[in-house]
């Protein structure tokens, strides 16, 4: 029996219409569609008239729903791995199920379909990304978080993450202290909705600036290091 293929589908980051015709395509043809959140991926189906059986994934998924999707491959279905909006696989649970796949001694074909990313959309407006970046992900909430600070402040690219709008305002203010007071920032908030916002500038006058934007959705900050790191001492007064 010919085993199924596992497509990794791009879908949109806000605006249905930045679905691909592709994507559509592939969601209208697989057996069986993997999501992070059922009701999420529903009301896009239902955008697109298109009715097909989901499985539900997630990070903290027991290892029976990723063996599920596996045996339904093995069997010959084949099945659209999506995320809530964006590529799945870049900071996404998705990336457990591909490597798990990638593991198998029986090889199952992992097929791209491209389309969204906030991590590519927000570099292309942001005017810091000429060709190099480094991708962090998201932040450490608290363990680990001043760690990860001392490790970005070593990169000499510009560096993407994705953050809360809850802790937008207390990030800022870790940036500028690790950074210096003149490192460049970016923000890109709520990118292709109806109440997209995009500025940046040194890190103080956009810090100052916050009472000018609804600090409210899903927000991408590219921090641009300037070469002029500021030492900063922590509680055991130990150079950072």
């Amino acid at each position: 029996m010919d085993k199924g293929i596992l497509y990794v589908v791009a879908t949109p980051i806000g605006n249905l219409k930045d679905i691909t015709l592709r994507a559509i395509e592939v969601l209208q043809n697989v057996d069986l569609i993997a999501c992070e959140d059922t009701r999420h991926t529903g009301m896009l189906l239902k955008s697109l008239s298109i009715k097909k059986p989901m499985v539900s994934y997630f990070q903290h998924s027991k290892l029976d729903k990723i063996e599920y999707i596996i045996d339904q491959l093995l069997s010959g279905n084949n099945i659209a791995l999506v995320t809530d909006a964006g590529t799945p696989g870049i900071s996404d649970p998705g990336q457990a199920l591909i490597s798990q796949i990638r593991n198998l001694e029986q090889e199952i074909k992992i097929i791209p379909v491209p389309g969204a990313s906030a991590l590519a959309a927000s570099a292309s407006v942001s005017g810091l990304v000429e060709k190099e970046l480094y991708f962090a992900g998201f932040l450490p909430k608290k363990k680990g978080r001043q760690t990860q600070f001392k490790r970005l402040v070593e990169i000499n690219a510009p560096i993407i993450f994705y953050e809360s709008a809850n802790r937008l305002e207390r990030t800022l203010g870790d940036i500028r202290t690790y950074f210096g007071d003149s490192v460049q920032v970016f923000i890109a908030r709520e990118m292709t909705k109806v109440f997209e916002e995009y500025w940046g500038g040194e890190i103080e006058e956009v810090i100052f600036s916050l009472n000018q934007h609804k600090i409210k959705g899903e927000i991408v900050i590219i921090i641009k290091p300037n070469g002029k790191l500021k030492e900063v001492k922590n509680k055991d007064s130990k150079v950072l």
